[in-house]
């Protein structure tokens, strides 16, 4: 037989299989689709075994179905990835059309305000403040799907995201709306907030690198506090400096991290020779085990 008749003479069979197989689903547009890329991967796979020598169309067709394995479990597997797909597109969808509406009330209520009140300066802020607002609704939507992929870094980027467009809105507001000196020490803050929620995040997802961030940020919140509280009671403010003995804060912290840090490898150390002794005590028990029942025969 030629490889022509071959595939005319298994091609209705494969049909007729495939046909059966996919009346378990629902006959959706996709499942249309993966039906003919499986007839098409049938004919291809019985033209390999053709050429190979294979001459028996029956064994020919059995080979290519087994092949396919389980056609039951795939389609269930197909129809579960395509219901996840929906779900994912629903909540893409989802998170957009949020973002769009929240961009458009307050833009709608910047408009309205500006045009009755006349101070389109500052209520620019407003409109700001939607635009961070919508930013921060699909970021939240594209970590929910990350989450769900473990990919938790990009995530923990995100976040960093969000903390750094708050950061840039509090200072926005206590600069124009409050006239407060020194509204640039909010970044300062931001600092301290990144390092506490990603160390937060990594105790909560037990992180193996939590242990090495905690004494991280604990430094980072001292150093940060102590220049922030150095700068906003500054000599010039007519209030007592604290620079000076205020370094002490910042010695403090890194005594506290490296502390910490000691604890931390002790603790794994001691909890290490104890493993090595667990296991040391089942090799003996194996080997007094042996002693007894070993024979020479």
């Amino acid at each position: 037989m030629t490889e022509t008749e071959i595939t005319n003479l298994l091609k209705p069979r494969y049909k007729a299989y495939l046909e059966g197989a996919f009346r378990q689903i629902e006959p959706t547009k996709a499942a249309m689709e993966y039906r003919k890329q499986l007839l098409v991967k049938l004919l291809d796979r019985s033209q390999e075994l053709h050429i190979r020598g294979i001459e028996d169309p029956e064994l020919i067709f059995k080979t290519a179905i087994d092949e396919l394995g389980d056609m039951s479990e795939n389609l269930d597997k197909f129809e579960d990835r395509e219901k996840n797909k929906g779900e994912i597109k629903r909540k893409v969808s989802m998170g957009t059309i949020i973002a769009m509406t929240i961009i458009a009330l307050f833009g709608l209520l910047y408009v309205i305000a500006g045009a009755t009140t006349g101070l389109w300066h500052p209520l620019w802020l407003v409109l700001l403040f939607g635009v961070f607002a919508s930013a921060t609704v699909l970021l939240t939507f594209a970590g929910v799907k990350l989450y769900k992929k473990k990919k938790m870094i990009p995530i923990r980027i995100m976040l960093v995201a969000i903390e750094v467009m708050l950061s840039v809105f509090a200072f926005l507001v206590l600069q124009i709306l409050f006239k407060i000196n020194g509204s640039w020490l909010v970044f300062l803050a931001m600092v301290g907030l990144i390092f506490g929620v990603d160390t937060a995040i990594a105790f909560l997802l037990g992180d193996k690198t939590k242990w090495i961030e905690f004494p991280i940020f604990i430094e980072v919140f001292c150093v940060m506090l102590y220049v922030i509280l150095g700068i906003a009671l500054d000599p010039l403010n007519h209030v007592a400096s604290i620079w000076h003995p205020g370094w002490i804060l910042c010695l403090a912290g890194a005594i506290v991290a490296i502390v910490e840090l000691i604890v931390f490898l002790v603790n794994r150390a001691r909890l290490k020779a104890k493993m090595e002794e667990e296991r040391e005590e089942d090799f003996n028990q194996k080997t007094d085990e042996s002693y007894w029942t070993e024979w020479d025969d």
